[in-house]
C-alpha cells in the first residue's frame, strides 16, 4: 500500500480527543442515604454494566469515524489497479493510418480495430492527464489536450496510402512529450507493427518514455498487389509510337498450394479498357497501349482482389506530344549525322526547319543558328586543341559547365542505364573532364558517367533551355557506340526523352511521401476534386492514390498544367509484422511492452506509471457507515428507552409502596 498525501496521517491524532475526554469525564451527582431509594438503587447498578459497555462502543465508533477520515485524506492506494489508477500522464498515442492497415480483420477494415484501441486508451486517462496524437502518416493532430479534445481529433483521422517509418514516428512522438518535473511520459503505438515499417535503424536513447505497442490480429489471408508499374516510354512520349505498360506483381504470406496461381491483370486508359493479361505472382507482364492522341491521359493496372485493396490498382498518367523536330550542326557523315537520319525516316522524330532540338558537334559550335532551339545537345571535339573554342561556346550559350584535357585517358565502361538498352560491350577511349563553373553544380542531372565515377551525360538549364552536354564525341575513335546496336535507341532516348520530353513529372511518385511542385505551379487538384493552392518549387505530399492535376502558369503567363499519379508503395505490400522480440531491437534503450490483439489486454498495458486503486471512497462509506452508528448511539432519551423496555417497573412500584407505608 501506498499512500498519495502521507503527511494527512497526522488528522488522526484527533482521534485522541474522545478518548481524552472520556478519561477527564467525573461523576458530579451529589448521593444522599435515603432509606427509601434503595431499591432504586440496586435497579440501577443492575444496568450500569450495560450502559459502560454502550459508552465505551460510542467511544471506539468516534475514534474510528476520525481514523477513517484521516486515512481518506492520506489517499491510501491498494495494489497495481486499473488503467484508470495511474499517476498524471503525458501521452503521445501514435496511430497507424498508413496504406498496410487497410487489410481486413474480420469484416472492417484493421483501421477500425486501431481507432477502438487509441479510444480504450483515451477512456482509461484522467483529467490530468495530456494527449498529443499523432498519425504515422500526415503532421499531429493533437498536442498537449485533455483526452476528450484527443478524442474529437480522432474523427478527422482517415486512412491514407502511403507508408511510414514507425522508428521515426515513435522518436518524433516522444520528443514532443515535455520533460517537466515528476509527470511520467508513455508513447502508446497502436499499429500493425509491419516489419517494412521499421525501414530504418535507430541508435540508441536517452529518452525514458517507455513504448507500449499493440498488437493486431494476424492477417486472415495472403496479400498480393502490383509491386511496380513502367511506362516503356516515359511519361511523356511522341505520338504515332507504339508504347506499353510493364507490370510487376508480388505475392506475401503464402504457403504450398497458395503460393502458386496467377494474377489477372487489367488495363484501363482514360475510363476504357485497353487491354488484360495474366502473368504468375511474382512475374511481370508487358501490356500495349493503345495509339492514344495528342493530350494529357489517365490510366489504371488493376488486379482481382488479393488480401489488401488498396494495392491491388496503380496509376498513371502519360502525355503525349508531337515528335520532337531535330536539326544536326556537323559533318553530314558522322555516325551522329547518320543515326539522326535514320531516327526521322523511322519517324521516331522530325527533321528540319523550326526544329526544337539542335545537335552540335564540337567542331560545329560557333556561330550555329540555334537561337529558336528549346533543346540543345553539345558534343566537345575530337582534337583538344579545338577545346578552348569549344568553352567559349558554351559559355556564350550560358552553360555553367566547361571541358578539360583527360590527363590520364583510357579504356573505359559505361555505367548500365536505367532504361530500355544497355551498354554491355561499348568502351570509351576519348573524353573530357566536365568541370562546373559559374551557374554550373548540384541543381544539374547527371544522366550517364564512366566507370570511375566522371560524369559522361550532363542535363542543365542554361538562358531558360534545356542542355545535355556530353563527355565524349560520338565517333569511332573516341567510343565504340556508334557502331553499337544500341547506339539509334541510345539517341532516341537522348534526343526524344532525355531532351526534348525531359518534362515534369519523369516518374509517377509514392502516396504519403512529399514531392517538389514545378515553379510555375500555382494549385493542385487530387483524385477527389479538392484543389490546394501550392507554392512553385515548393512541396506537395499526395495522401491517396490516383492522378492528380497541377495548374499554374508560364513564364510568358500561358497557362500550364501536368498530370501526375500517386501510388501506394511497394514496402506496403507485405503485411509480415515484427515479432516483440524485434520491436525491442527497433527501439534501443527504451522499455517496450506489447499487448493485445483483445481489448482487456491492451486497456490492462496502457498507463504503465500505476499507482494502486484509490481506497478513498470505501474509507469515506465506512465513515458514513460510522456517523449513522455515532448518531444512533448518541440519540438523547436512548437510556430512558431501554430503561422503559427493561425490568426495573417491579423494584420500582415496590419502592414506590414502602415510601407510602
Amino acid at each position: 500500500m501506498s499512500l498519495l498525501h502521507a503527511w494527512a496521517l497526522g488528522l488522526g491524532l484527533a482521534a485522541a480527543i474522545p478518548l481524552i475526554l472520556h478519561l477527564r469525564r467525573r461523576q458530579t451527582d451529589r448521593r444522599i442515604s435515603f432509606p427509601a431509594l434503595r431499591y432504586l438503587s440496586r435497579a440501577e447498578d443492575a444496568r450500569s454494566k450495560s450502559l459502560v459497555a454502550s459508552d465505551v462502543l460510542l467511544l471506539a465508533v468516534r475514534i474510528g469515524l476520525l481514523i477513517a477520515l484521516a486515512l481518506a485524506a492520506a489517499g491510501p492506494l491498494l495494489g497495481r489497479g486499473g488503467a484508470r489508477d495511474h499517476a498524471p500522464t503525458d501521452v503521445a498515442l501514435v496511430i497507424d493510418n498508413s496504406a498496410s492497415v487497410a487489410r481486413l480483420a474480420g469484416d472492417d477494415p484493421l483501421f477500425e480495430t486501431l481507432l477502438l484501441r487509441a479510444k480504450t486508451a483515451l477512456e482509461a486517462a484522467r483529467p490530468e492527464d495530456r494527449v498529443w496524437v499523432f498519425p504515422t502518416v500526415g503532421p499531429p493532430l493533437a498536442a498537449g489536450v485533455s483526452a476528450v479534445r484527443a478524442a474529437e481529433a480522432l474523427e478527422r483521422l482517415g486512412m491514407t496510402d502511403g507508408a511510414t517509418d514507425l522508428g521515426a514516428v515513435v522518436v518524433r512522438a516522444s520528443s514532443a512529450l515535455p520533460a517537466d518535473g515528476d509527470r511520467r511520459r508513455e508513447v502508446q503505438l497502436i499499429s500493425d507493427l509491419q516489419r517494412s515499417g521499421f525501414p530504418t535503424s535507430l541508435q540508441s536513447s536517452r529518452d525514458d518514455a517507455a513504448v507500449v505497442a499493440y498488437v493486431a490480429p494476424p492477417p486472415a489471408e495472403p496479400n498480393g498487389g502490383i509491386a511496380d508499374l513502367a511506362l516503356t516510354g516515359g511519361t511523356t512520349v511522341p505520338s504515332g509510337i507504339g508504347h506499353g505498360v510493364i507490370v510487376r506483381t508480388a505475392l506475401f504470406g503464402a504457403v504450398g498450394d497458395s503460393a502458386g496461381g496467377e494474377a489477372s491483370i487489367r488495363l484501363e486508359v482514360d475510363g476504357r479498357i485497353a487491354g488484360a493479361a495474366r502473368a504468375p505472382w511474382g512475374g511481370t507482364a508487358t501490356l500495349g497501349l493503345p495509339e492514344l492522341p495528342i493530350g494529357s491521359h489517365q490510366g489504371r493496372v488493376e488486379i482481382d482482389p488479393a488480401g489488401a485493396r488498396s494495392d491491388d490498382l496503380r496509376h498513371f498518367a502519360i502525355r503525349v506530344v508531337p515528335p520532337p523536330v531535330v536539326r544536326f550542326y556537323g559533318t553530314d557523315e558522322s555516325p551522329l549525322s547518320i543515326g539522326i537520319e535514320t531516327l526521322g525516316q523511322a519517324g521516331r522524330l522530325g527533321l528540319g526547319a523550326g526544329a526544337s532540338v539542335a545537335v552540335i558537334e564540337g567542331s560545329s559550335l560557333a556561330g550555329a543558328p540555334w537561337a529558336g532551339a528549346s533543346t540543345l545537345v553539345f558534343t566537345p571535339p575530337s582534337d583538344p586543341v579545338d577545346l578552348p573554342a569549344f568553352n567559349q561556346g558554351l559559355s556564350a550559350a550560358g552553360v555553367g559547365w566547361q571541358a578539360a584535357v583527360d590527363a590520364d585517358p583510357g579504356d573505359l565502361g559505361l555505367e548500365e542505364p536505367g532504361a530500355a538498352f544497355s551498354f554491355r560491350g561499348v568502351r570509351v577511349r576519348n573524353r573530357v573532364r566536365l568541370r562546373a563553373g559559374a551557374g554550373g553544380g548540384a541543381a544539374d542531372t547527371t544522366l550517364l558517367r564512366t566507370d570511375d565515377g566522371e560524369p559522361w551525360l550532363l542535363r542543365t538549364q542554361a538562358n531558360n533551355r534545356l542542355v545535355l552536354l556530353l563527355a565524349s564525341p560520338l565517333t569511332p575513335e573516341a567510343t565504340d557506340l556508334p557502331a553499337h546496336p544500341t547506339m539509334i535507341p541510345f539517341l532516341e532516348s537522348l534526343l526524344v526523352h532525355w531532351s526534348h520530353l525531359a518534362t515534369w513529372p519523369g516518374s509517377d511518385f509514392d502516396a504519403g511521401a512529399p514531392l517538389t511542385v514545378p515553379t510555375w505551379a500555382r494549385s493542385v487538384t487530387d483524385p477527389a476534386g479538392e484543389t490546394r493552392n501550392v507554392e512553385g518549387g515548393g512541396l506537395y505530399t499526395p495522401i491517396r492514390s490516383g492522378t492528380y492535376a497541377v495548374q499554374g502558369q508560364g513564364q510568358d503567363g500561358a497557362p500550364r498544367n501536368a498530370q501526375f499519379a500517386a501510388n501506394v508503395p511497394a514496402a506496403e505490400l507485405d503485411p509480415t509484422p515484427v515479432t516483440p522480440a524485434e520491436l525491442e531491437e527497433r527501439f534501443p534503450g527504451r522499455e517496450v511492452f506489447t499487448a493485445g490483439p483483445e481489448e482487456s489486454a491492451w486497456e490492462a498495458a496502457v498507463f504503465r506509471a500505476r499507482r494502486g486503486r484509490d481506497a478513498a471512497p470505501w474509507l469515506l462509506a465506512l465513515a458514513l457507515v460510522l456517523v449513522a452508528a455515532e448518531l444512533l448511539l448518541a440519540t438523547p432519551g436512548r437510556a430512558r428507552r431501554s430503561t422503559a423496555s427493561g425490568d426495573t417497573t417491579k423494584p420500582t412500584s415496590e419502592a414506590t409502596s414502602v415510601a407510602s407505608s
